[in-house]
């Protein structure tokens, strides 16, 4: 069940990784690179893209070793 839950949660934060990177046409690792380098600024809508995407790759190192080969 918790699998499916996570699932879901990844697909929603897929989904708005897409918009963002869509209106910014930056993918969210080049989005992360520049934060960090500066070049961004911090408004809300960038700290909120940077923290979906932080969401992100944590919740898909806690989903994928459930779907690997042979799990």
């Amino acid at each position: 069940m918790e699998t499916k839950v996570q699932q879901l949660d990844l697909n929603e934060l897929q989904r708005r990784l897409s918009v963002w990177e869509k209106q910014y046409g930056l993918t969210s690792a080049e989005c992360e690179q520049k934060f960090f380098n500066g070049e961004l600024g911090d408004s809300q809508e960038i700290i909120r893209w940077i923290h979906d995407y932080h969401s992100y790759k944590i919740l898909l190192r806690s989903v994928k070793p459930q779907n690997a080969v042979g799990a």
